[in-house]
């Protein structure tokens, strides 16, 4: 089954800019490696148009197997570039998604419950 990962991040920390710049290139290599030996299903980064920019400055979505993006997440050049998104990005954040066939499963276990519950 597939999963996703979102991994938000805010405004970039006064005077580390261009370091921020470097690791956003570090975060697409990595990424793009990844996609390229099939690790992952997908990979795309998104800034945001309009939010509050303080906290919402951009995200990553990554897709892949359980399998995978478990090993991704315990990955030491992963865990590498995560401290450094938090040292030079306000609100660093990495939420798990449910993606494909997921969203369907996740769906009918709420009716059941909704059943189950009266509700």
């Amino acid at each position: 089954m597939e999963v996703g990962l979102l991994i938000r991040y805010g405004k970039l920390v006064p005077g580390r800019e261009h370091h921020a710049v470097d690791l956003f290139q570090q975060t697409l290599s990595y990424f793009s490696e990844k996609r390229t030996r099939e690790e992952i299903s997908f990979f795309e980064p998104f800034f945001f148009l309009t939010s509050d920019l303080d906290e919402e400055l951009g995200f990553f979505v990554v897709k892949g197997s359980m399998l995978e993006m478990t090993a991704i997440t315990n990955d030491e050049a992963f865990k590498v570039l995560m401290m450094k998104a938090s040292t030079l990005a306000s609100h660093v954040q990495m939420d798990w998604l449910t993606v494909g066939q997921g969203i369907g499963e996740q769906v009918e276990r709420s009716l059941k419950v909704y059943a189950e519950l009266g509700v």
